[in-house]
């Protein structure tokens, strides 16, 4: 039997929940709503069937994932996917459903939905492709990621290490994922997400005492670490510890970099070439 997917909305507890979600079909997907005020301990009457209901007192993303892996655990709940949407995100749930479905049979491990150009955005490469169902990534960030439940509970011990969240997607899950040899990770460009609010993170002192900057590099040297420990560094190559964990030169690693983005830029312009003209 397939198991089903678990797609959490953020909520502020005073605007309408599920506010930017359009309701156009029903969802083959169970939802849970997330109280990040942790005011009101009862689900609110909303016209939405709401599977579940967590509320708990949270500064951003880090320590919402730490309390949504509680309560899966405390309940024993299974599912294939988990897909958490920040509150500002727009988005049709028929997108979704299909979104699920494509991921599915391409057997994706990790992946997002792809951003509208008119959204902000902090990384270019997240935004939607014309005529483009899947593309193939090395990471994908936290703003509406979706996991696989068993490599979404394997980051557990860090959740609380960055309250930002961040530093786990593009460094912790990467060398999850090579440890449990689930490392399928894509854009869905057949679903568009609008992220309408600007981005504000990067301003923030969390009540740790740290900003998001501080953090990311914590949780890469705690990635480095992982990625180092005896049962695990045989499946890490040098490239791996160079060009996702940053571990090295830093100038040598970024003319590496560079050379890497030169040489997909070619590439891409080697296909629209082909495309225009029909080849």
């Amino acid at each position: 039997m397939t198991k089903k997917n678990l797609v959490v909305i953020t909520w502020n507890g005073k605007d309408k929940p599920f506010e930017c979600v359009y309701f156009d079909v029903t969802p083959t997907f169970e939802l849970l709503l997330f109280n990040h005020t942790g005011q009101s301990k009862d689900s609110p009457g909303v016209n939405v069937n709401c599977d579940h209901y967590i509320s708990a007192k949270t500064e951003n993303k880090g320590q919402i994932f730490h309390f949504i892996n509680e309560y899966l655990q405390s309940k024993q709940l299974e599912f294939n996917y988990i897909g958490i949407i920040d509150d500002d995100i727009i988005f049709k749930v028929s997108e979704f459903n299909y979104m699920l479905h494509v991921a599915e049979l391409h057997k994706l491990d990790i992946f997002q939905p792809s951003i509208a150009k008119d959204s902000f955005f902090s990384h270019r490469k997240f935004v939607n492709q014309s005529g483009v169902m899947v593309s193939s990534v090395d990471w994908i960030e936290i703003m509406a990621p979706f996991y696989k439940q068993e490599l979404f509970a394997a980051c557990k011990d860090y959740f609380l290490m960055t309250i930002s969240g961040q530093g786990i997607d593009c460094f912790l899950m990467p060398v999850i994922q090579k440890i449990q040899d689930k490392c399928n990770t894509a854009i869905v460009h057949a679903a568009i997400i609008k992220h309408y609010r600007p981005i504000r993170s990067h301003q923030r002192i969390y009540e740790n005492g740290l900003n998001n900057e501080q953090e990311i590099e914590l949780i890469r040297q705690e990635s480095i670490k992982l990625a180092k420990a005896p049962n695990n560094s045989h499946k890490f190559n040098e490239q791996f510890m160079r060009l996702t964990l940053m571990e090295g030169n830093k100038l040598f690693i970024d003319v590496e970099l560079f050379a890497l983005k030169i040489k997909r830029i070619i590439n891409n312009t080697i296909v629209r070439i082909k495309e225009r003209a029909h080849y």
